[in-house]
């Protein structure tokens, strides 16, 4: 972690973490290629079931592959038809498969593809901790908000908040969200149980001092939360920091057994996409409404939105800041928004990181380049 925060450049300055993100996630992949391959008939009685289960895979190999692209290649528009190096689109388990990368646009195409079918397979409700029709449409309004098609991410957005099946939570209910987990603006999250514990290695014991406590929130973030908004119940106070290490730890996981859900999507994302998507598409009023909800949850009294235009864009962006805060949100954010990284708290040795630049992604696991001679390294690695 050290030396993607340092931007380096080297491919092979501890690689584990690299091969270990594009294994994982492309065995998932292999998972649900075998699920959506199978040949099985099912009787008539479980059809519906069998249609839910083949509909969840399509959905997770989306997911899987959102993930893969999100780290491992630029975002959508860096170039105007998306036709740079993407990952290896792989649909069926062939061994002997050695395949090239495709271009983003094929990679974002093939996400489309997945989401939709399992738009129109899934029809059972299933709760936040496996894939429905709803998690399915939430996670497009996020695709097409990264593709930059408005319209698509409106629309999606839309189908999940009028879909009636999720509601906002405030107060200690949105503190008590992140530790119970299946709150009812939950859309699709990942359950964590004692057998699933991860020990220190788990999304909160990056942040908790009785883990790793590596990470720390940065003041100029502390400073856009106003006091009395319960997300900076987000943030406890830990009296050994001091000086530049600011005054905080980041609490959004708290719970020392590890045993925290971690959130895929939130109701919130959903109507911060439908802001955004709003803004560009000239309804700005609508977009100040979303915003205002989001904002006035956290605090009752927050001044309702009047900006427009750009500044109403930078409104949204800081409220995905604080309101998506350590969910893996932020660095996509800012690519695909075109800014830089600008560390103000700055304790390694790169404070300013300029977009663009091709450490904004991840190398190309150096196992994977000598393993597969048809695939090719990320510019300047």
């Amino acid at each position: 972690a050290r030396d993607l925060a340092n931007f380096d450049g080297l491919a092979t300055t501890g690689p584990a973490l690299e091969t270990a993100l594009w294994a994982e996630v492309y065995a998932g992949v292999n998972m649900a290629n075998m699920v959506i391959n199978s040949t099985f008939e099912p009787p008539t009685a479980l059809q519906t079931e069998f249609e839910q289960l083949i509909g969840e895979a399509h959905a997770m190999r989306a997911l899987a592959y959102l993930d893969l692209v999100r780290l491992f290649a630029q975002h959508y528009s860096f170039t105007p038809d998306a036709s740079h190096p993407g990952v290896p689109i792989v649909l069926e388990s062939r061994m002997t498969n050695r395949p090239a990368r495709n271009t983003v646009a094929e990679v974002y195409g093939q996400i489309i593809s997945d989401l939709e079918t399992g738009i129109t397979l899934m029809t059972m409700s299933r709760g936040p901790y496996m894939f429905t029709r709803e998690a399915a449409q939430a996670l497009l309004s996020r695709v097409y908000l990264y593709m930059e098609d408005w319209g698509g991410a409106l629309s999606m957005a839309a189908a999940v908040i009028n879909s009636g099946k999720y509601s906002l939570v405030s107060g200690q209910a949105y503190v008590d969200q992140f530790v119970a987990g299946g709150s009812s603006e939950a859309i699709l999250e990942i359950q964590n149980t004692g057998a699933d514990n991860s020990g220190s290695s788990s999304l909160g014991g990056m942040y908790r001092a009785s883990g790793y406590g590596d990470y720390l929130p940065a003041k100029d973030l502390l400073d856009l939360i106003d006091p009395d908004d319960v997300r900076m119940k987000m943030f406890v106070v830990d009296p050994i920091l001091t000086g530049i290490y600011a005054s905080h730890r980041v609490n959004k996981w708290p719970t020392p057994a590890n045993m925290d859900n971690v959130p895929v999507i939130r109701l919130s994302e959903v109507y911060l996409n439908r802001a955004e998507a709003n803004v560009r598409l000239g309804n700005h009023a609508a977009a100040q409404a979303d915003l205002n909800l989001i904002r006035q949850r956290g605090l009752a009294n927050a001044p309702d939105v009047t900006s427009a235009g750009p500044d109403l864009l930078d409104e949204i962006l800081r409220e995905r800041r604080i309101e998506l805060g350590y969910e893996g949100h932020r660095i996509f954010d800012l690519t695909r928004h075109r800014l830089d990284v600008v560390r103000v708290d700055c304790t390694g040795q790169v404070c300013v990181y300029a977009y663009p630049g091709p450490y904004f992604i991840l190398p190309i696991p150096q196992p994977e380049i000598d393993a597969n001679p048809n695939i090719t390294q990320n510019p300047g690695y």
